[in-house]
């Protein structure tokens, strides 16, 4: 018993307990019920699970295995905690549903049941009313009128820049139509009759002659067919968002090809996640180390606040579905490529790594630097271009009083200065922002 909160005193029993052995002093069974069990089991009937949970139970009991044992449960407990899922499954009855009067839920019409447009190929059920699975299945039919041919339009949109029907949002009455019908058809059968392979389709895409051709284009060409309709030469367009941000990475040689895990923090400007630029505060908290240089599809999102690197190339926000990207042509791009701290990390980068495998010669560095960068060697204008840029720029450090600010942070290379480094740092940052650099063309 004791005293409630009230000074009451009460007669509750305390700590109750059984005793059910008659040993002086009592101990719990190291042995529990489940091992007993296996242990009755003949050794030959246990199965490899069971054999384990024995042996596990046994190492437990014997002192040499102690240090092991140790190690182990340590190893246990930086085991990563499980994740909780949803998962969906399908009621037995299904809820009632109903269209409502302009939207309101507080105004129920005449009940709804699945099911799709009656000029379309009828819906098929398993049993009773059709569920997802029907559905999926209905999709994948052959006789399904758009989803190969949709599936087949967005990639062939991620590789020329734009679909067979360019408003790949809508191929329905309201959409564009087709530039070529018959290819689109033949690409849809192609992809069902190689059991909805989307890797035999990006090969043959790849692989075909339309895909191969340059993308020089002559002005008569240029004016007859702008936007390459005619598919007579190869395409031309601005990489995506990420992929601007993947190849100054990789010509700079921080790219991280780790492939899965967490999202990564790049640098980005702190008032970006305060009020009144957010709507409440956000913790975001740039990486360190060589985990800030993964893709750019790593990169952590708030749905209100882009990452201004990537919106200012065409990242969608998270809003809404997003089927195909703008390609805009602003000044804030090219601002970003010569400016945002990780371009700058990316010019410094490829500035030491030109100065130290570059060669010799002004010339070697230059053209080393532009087959990183451009895939292949400055021409001769371009050469005399990027030589007089740095002979400026060399010019202008050793004037300066004080240590140029841009100059590599990593260990230059024997015999190198800062003055020189950040005079190749202004060459690799122009290098960079050149459109070609970041076109596929």
């Amino acid at each position: 018993g004791g005293w409630n909160s009230d000074d009451n005193q009460n007669n509750n029993l305390g700590r109750f307990r059984f005793s059910v052995t008659d040993a002086p002093q009592p101990v719990a069974d190291p042995i529990y019920g489940e091992v007993r069990d296996i242990a009755a089991k003949p050794a030959a009937q246990r199965t490899n699970d069971e054999r384990s949970v024995a042996f596990s139970a046994w190492r437990q009991t014997v002192d040499a295995f102690q240090e092991s044992n140790d190690r182990i449960e340590g190893l246990w407990r930086q085991h990563p905690k499980g994740t909780s899922q949803l998962v969906a499954q399908e009621r037995k009855e299904p809820r009632p549903t109903h269209r409502l009067e302009r939207g309101d839920f507080l105004q129920p019409k005449e009940r709804v049941t699945p099911g799709v447009p009656d000029w379309m190929p009828p819906l098929k059920s398993s049993a009773g009313s059709p569920n997802r699975l029907d559905f999926a299945r209905w999709l994948a039919d052959r006789r399904s009128p758009t989803v190969a041919r949709s599936i087949v339009n967005r990639i062939w949109q991620g590789y020329f820049g734009t679909g067979f029907v360019e408003t790949s949002e809508d191929l329905g009455t309201q959409g564009e139509l087709p530039s070529h019908p018959e290819l689109l058809d033949w690409l849809a059968v192609e992809l069902m009759e190689n059991r909805w392979s989307l890797k035999h389709l990006h090969r043959l895409i790849c692989l075909s002659d339309v895909y191969g051709q340059s993308s020089n284009v002559s002005p008569q060409m240029l004016t007859a067919d702008p936007y390459n309709r005619l598919l007579a030469r190869g395409p031309r367009l601005r990489l995506d968002a990420e992929l601007v941000r993947d190849v100054a990475l990789a010509a700079s040689g921080l790219l991280q090809r780790d492939v899965g895990g967490p999202s990564v923090y790049p640098p980005a400007p702190e008032f970006l996640f305060v009020p009144p630029a957010s709507y409440g505060p956000k913790h975001w908290v740039g990486n360190d180390g060589p985990s800030r240089y993964r893709r750019g599809m790593y990169t952590f999102r708030f749905r209100s606040v882009p990452y201004p690197a990537l919106q200012n190339f065409d990242s969608p926000n998270g809003d809404f579905a997003c089927v195909r990207r703008p390609r805009s042509n602003t000044p804030l791009q090219a601002l970003t490529t010569l400016n945002e701290p990780l371009f700058v990390e990316c010019a410094q980068s490829l500035a030491v790594q030109i100065l130290r495998d570059g060669g010799t010669s002004d010339s070697d560095k230059l053209n080393a630097a532009c087959l990183r960068c451009l895939s292949r060697p400055a021409d001769e204008h371009e050469m005399t271009l990027l030589k007089r840029l740095l002979h400026s720029q060399r010019e202008q450090f050793l004037a300066a009083e004080s240590p140029p600010k841009i100059a590599p942070s990593d260990e230059l290379p024997p015999g190198v200065t800062p003055q020189e480094a950040a005079a190749w740092v202004t060459v690799a940052r122009v290098l960079l922002n050149l459109d070609e650099t970041i076109s596929k063309e």
